[in-house]
């Protein structure tokens, strides 16, 4: 089955310097796209803040159209799901025909195969607990959750979306993927939960009756 390729938090507009405020660019997000098809991705999602908050300038909006352009170019379906930073920009021109925008309450997304569970961010720092609203999983079909989420908080400064790794366990998916903390951090493994982290890609894939997550970077090494 078509693996999915997983990005997240790239804030486009960040400057590649001082720690803090750095982000990964355009080009490496486009390498990434690149890689990932290469590995054999056929889906892409961008799992929140493609575009930075504060940083950011008129060019910051023509990179993310390029960054899903060639998305569209490479993949045979392309998610957006709004992340806190997006909140702040009207991408509605900016984001190209044929990306499939999530909305912010549940609901399910087909990416060929796949059954895609997610809602995107309604406002910074969203106080909305709606994970036991997602919806049921769908027989026959892998299911994989997408949240741009502070789960409990402890590796964020800011609450968003909120939930427990209990409620996410609850929705019996296959596999949980989330935005929004910028480190690389594992919840669980049985279904794996975590978040992808800035500079990084995760794939999933779909062999032998589970789903299973891999380093997309290590995979194109």
């Amino acid at each position: 089955m078509e693996p999915i390729l997983v990005l997240a938090d790239i804030h486009l507009g960040r400057k590649q310097k001082d720690d803090k405020k750095t982000g990964p660019g355009i080009e490496w997000a486009l390498d990434t796209l690149d890689r990932g098809a290469e590995a054999g991705a056929r889906h892409l999602v961008m799992l929140g803040d493609v575009i930075d908050r504060k940083r950011f300038t008129d060019h910051t909006y023509t990179e993310v159209t390029q960054f899903f352009e060639r998305g569209l170019e490479l993949f045979e379906s392309v998610v957006f799901i709004a992340g806190n930073h997006d909140v702040h920009h009207d991408l509605t021109d900016v984001i190209p025909r044929g990306v499939v925008v999530a909305g912010i309450e549940p609901q399910t997304i087909r990416a060929g195969q796949w059954a895609l569970h997610t809602a995107a961010v309604e406002i910074d720092r969203d106080p909305r607990t709606i994970v036991p609203d997602f919806p049921a999983p769908v027989e026959g079909a892998p299911n994989l959750g997408l949240l741009h989420s502070s789960v409990t908080g402890e590796y964020s400064n800011h609450a968003c979306m909120p939930c427990t790794v209990d409620e996410l366990t609850s929705c019996n998916y296959d596999a949980w993927l989330l935005g929004h903390v910028h480190e690389r951090v594992m919840l669980s493994t049985d279904p794996f939960i975590g978040w992808v982290g800035m500079g990084k890609a995760l794939i999933a894939s779909f062999d032998g009756g589970r789903v299973t997550i891999s380093d997309a970077l290590e995979l194109c090494a």
